[in-house]
């Protein structure tokens, strides 16, 4: 992910946000609005939907209050509301104060591994929303380890990869972890207008960091991997199947995603806040484009008696396809 360091002008501020706004917010909240205003205009998938003439005259008639929360409140709530209605469901903030305390939150939901008999192993991937360097590194080790163990332990001749209810969060330690399935490379790609930029995979490494993690890659390369999803699947989770889809040995089954299918670039604000814009949609490996949601190979309907594990029991009936 990225934070570019933006230099703003008071100058334009106050010319583009008029006189009302300026003898109420302060100084700290003016900052703020220009530099949301000028990341949406430069940066947003979604920024030539935009009615920026409306927007113009709205923002010098924003409640804004010399409470610098409750002012940021406010500008968050009023961009949202713009973005949405030009079709993005995707760009949300996340404020210092609640970046710091999940920060500080232990590793709850880790990766998992099981074997489960008939030569299948499957690792379960749920979100991964550390905000922390080094949670993400742990996160994406687990998931080598616990291959590597299933791999080391069992003769295994068929992978799933369940990513059922993964909400998102960073896309890159799931990607990292999952790399010991595949060969390195170019796994996918963000898509803009003007640019489309690719997602690559090295052993032992993940996206955004120095620091190093296992390098273990399975026996056989070769063998099926069958992907999971749902209507649960979203944002980041998505990304993660599409790093696996195309795949000449790769199958997806389940439910339709969520759909939330366009990339977020995040940028820090000088509040500290994070402001997680979308500003590209995704493409697999092959380049095929997605715009809404992934749809599977193989649809599954999980009635509300019908077990989960019928998604399972599909995948197993094709790996073990010879």
């Amino acid at each position: 992910m990225f934070r570019p360091v933006l230099l703003i002008s008071f100058l334009i501020s106050a010319i583009i946000f008029g006189q009302q706004n300026s003898s109420k917010a302060s100084k700290k909240t003016l900052k703020l609005q220009t530099e949301i205003y000028n990341l949406i205009k430069k940066k947003a998938l979604y920024s030539d939907s935009l009615d920026w003439k409306k927007i113009d005259a709205e923002l010098t008639k924003l409640p804004l209050t010399e409470n610098d929360s409750v002012s940021q409140k406010i500008l968050f709530d009023y961009y949202l509301d713009q973005l949405k209605a030009a079709g993005d469901n995707h760009s949300f903030f996340i404020t210092k104060s609640i970046m710091e305390e999940r920060g500080q939150q232990p590793l709850i939901v880790k990766p998992e591994g099981k074997y489960l008999g008939n030569g299948i192993a499957m690792i379960k991937v749920p979100a991964c929303s550390n905000y922390d360097n080094q949670k993400d590194l742990v996160f994406a080790e687990t998931i080598r380890s616990e291959i590597k163990r299933l791999d080391s332990e069992n003769t295994v001749t068929g992978w799933i990869v369940d990513l059922r209810n993964n909400m998102g969060g960073n896309m890159w330690p799931m990607v990292a972890g999952l790399n010991a399935l595949t060969e390195d490379g170019i796994v996918g790609y963000f898509v803009a207008p003007n640019y489309k930029s690719p997602w690559l995979t090295r052993n032992g490494r993940m996206v955004g960091s120095k620091a190093k993690i296992s390098d273990y890659k399975i026996k056989n390369p070769n063998l099926k991997i069958a992907v999971l999803i749902n209507e649960y699947t979203a944002s980041s989770g998505e990304m993660t199947a599409l790093s696996l889809i195309g795949l000449p040995n790769v199958k997806t089954f389940g439910k339709d995603s969520m759909g939330y299918i366009t990339a977020n670039g995040t940028f820090t604000l000088s509040n500290g806040a994070n402001f997680n814009l979308a500003t590209s949609t995704s493409a697999d490996r092959t380049g095929k484009v997605y715009t809404d949601k992934i749809r599977p190979d193989v649809y599954v309907e999980n009635l509300k008696t019908t077990p989960e594990d019928e998604v399972i029991e599909e995948a197993e009936k094709w790996l073990m396809i010879k």
